[in-house]
């Protein structure tokens, strides 16, 4: 349904949208790359773009990826981490 790859400058993917992998706001889905996120691709079949978007953009605001961040100076999310983060908050009625 979606997939999530590490962003590059030099990618030739045309990205759906962004997440941001590093810092406090680590998880929060963005329209325009920064040097610290993910590629979000979708499977635009079986999932809208922009409706996933506001789905991780609601789990976002509820915090629930801040239990997932590693790191002791700079948190970071890793790709498994918020795909499993993601799946916990709709499992629970999200």
């Amino acid at each position: 349904m979606y997939l999530i790859q590490s962003y590059s400058v030099n990618s030739s993917l045309q990205a759906d949208f962004y997440i941001q992998s590093k810092g406090v706001n680590a998880g929060k889905p963005m329209r325009e790359p920064s040097a610290n996120c993910f590629i979000v691709l979708t499977d635009r079949s079986q999932l809208l773009p922009d409706y996933f978007y506001y789905m991780v953009l609601a789990a976002f605001n509820t915090g629930i990826f801040r239990k997932y961040l590693s790191g002791s100076v700079i948190p970071f999310l890793t790709q498994k981490d918020f795909s499993k983060a993601l799946l916990e908050y709709y499992k629970r009625g999200g």
